[in-house]
């Protein structure tokens, strides 16, 4: 499970075990859920990590797809990078996702023992 606060002030919580985000109030009331369990596009597979950068879009890091799913700031699907392996841009479980100040994604990527640094997605 990971938290973050989105640029319109609602929380997103990652629940690994059900396979979707739940957005909440600041003060905690549920207020939606988006995406269902599977491999393809919209879908995920045990988010793990997640964040929202400087324009508002979600990334979230998915253990089980073996990838990077971006959403827009309703919880509509928008793109994904990423696949199962070992080459450049590619995951074996990618459980944590950091954004820098310049706008770098930073991705764990656990069974790869490596940071993957991306500049664009």
């Amino acid at each position: 499970y990971d938290v973050t606060v989105t640029t319109n002030d609602q929380l997103l919580v990652a629940d690994f075990d059900h396979h979707c985000i739940y957005t909440f109030t600041l003060d905690g009331n549920y207020v939606s859920k988006f995406a269902t369990r599977g491999p393809g596009r919209g879908q995920l597979s045990e988010p793990r990590s997640l964040i929202t950068d400087l324009c508002g879009f979600i990334l979230v890091a998915e253990v089980g797809n073996h990838r990077v799913s971006i959403f827009n700031k309703d919880g509509k699907f928008v793109h994904c990078f990423g696949s199962r392996g070992s080459d450049d841009g590619k995951f074996k479980g990618p459980c944590g996702i950091a954004l820098s100040p310049t706008g770098n994604i930073y991705v764990s990527d656990f069974r790869n023992k490596r940071v993957q640094i991306f500049s664009t997605y």
